[in-house]
């Protein structure tokens, strides 16, 4: 099942297309063809019989000036990159990844590129392996980003010119360097509050202890001007004797807010229960569950 770290960093490459781009000329040296913009695509990439198949993200590199009629219609897409976020091992992807570089190929008649993110060393390992199709010359090798293909951003300036992959370098690389969190913060506090918000609240569940803690002691000291009533909580505890207390309750606020971005009604017996829970694990489970529910109750199955 997806888990919210899939889900955020899904949106990360969706909210910068480019990115995946940069990322596979930095992490491959691919050369791309010459393109002006970079841009979303449906991703659904064909129905197979029984599945459809649905790709994380799919971006399109266009040039304007090579625009050409393709089945009938005008595209200015120049090549394709379908970017994965992949946690750990799932051996359907081996089956579905094929399916969707030879599918998108097909719609755009360009080049086209499986790019797989893995925060996970033993994710990455897993997805570099070759996949072999059965037709002879046809096996398909994946372009994996692991741990030591993202870069690590440590200007807050070069942060502020690319967020998505200043937290992204945060969320793979800051449980060995803790000080990209204080990276991180001074990039946000250079970029429109609303995105360091959402940015700060989703890296606050998402980081490992060590570097949990020192976004934890940064957010409690106020020193930036973005909040959320996730981090309010904690500058509101002063991070002194209330440290566990506070992060509870800034974790049930979380839960509240996803559900609330995401439309579902939330009751006042199910509010009750969600900021009454003290137990800190319990709530990060809640939190991850978040954002696959389709209602309130289902939290807690």
């Amino acid at each position: 099942m997806p888990k919210i770290e899939h889900e955020f960093m899904t949106e990360l490459l969706q909210n910068d297309p480019g990115l995946v781009a940069e990322l596979a000329e930095l992490g491959f040296g691919v050369q791309l063809p010459h393109f002006t913009r970079a841009t979303l695509e449906s991703n659904r990439v064909g129905r197979i019989d029984p599945p459809e198949l649905t790709a994380d993200s799919v971006v399109l590199l266009r040039d304007p000036a090579k625009t050409r009629i393709v089945r009938g219609k005008p595209t200015d897409a120049v090549a394709g990159i379908i970017a994965e976020a992949q946690r750990g091992e799932d051996p359907d992807k081996r089956l579905s990844w094929p399916c969707y570089i030879a599918n998108l190929r097909h719609r755009i008649d360009a080049p086209v590129l499986l790019v797989v993110l893995c925060p996970r060393p033993s994710a990455a390992t897993w997805a570099r392996r070759a996949i072999p199709t059965g037709h002879p010359g046809f096996t398909l090798q994946p372009l994996v980003l692991g741990p030591a293909e993202v870069p690590v951003v440590t200007d807050p300036d070069a942060f502020a010119e690319s967020p998505e992959l200043g937290v992204l370098s945060t969320l793979v690389h800051a449980d060995d360097d803790v000080d990209l969190v204080d990276v991180m913060m001074e990039g946000l506090d250079k970029i429109d509050p609303s995105r360091a918000e959402i940015y700060t609240q989703f890296v606050m569940v998402l980081l490992d202890e060590a570097p949990r803690h020192r976004l934890e002691a940064i957010v409690a000291s106020a020193i930036y001007d973005f909040t959320t009533p996730f981090t309010e909580s904690y500058v509101e505890k002063g991070r002194a004797e209330g440290r566990a207390e506070g992060r509870a309750e800034g974790i049930a606020m979380i839960v509240l807010d996803m559900l609330d971005e995401r439309g579902i009604e939330v009751g006042d017996e199910v509010r009750e229960r969600v900021l009454s829970c003290t137990d800190v694990e319990t709530l990060r489970a809640w939190a991850r569950r978040a954002m696959l529910v389709s209602s309130a109750g289902e939290l807690f199955d």
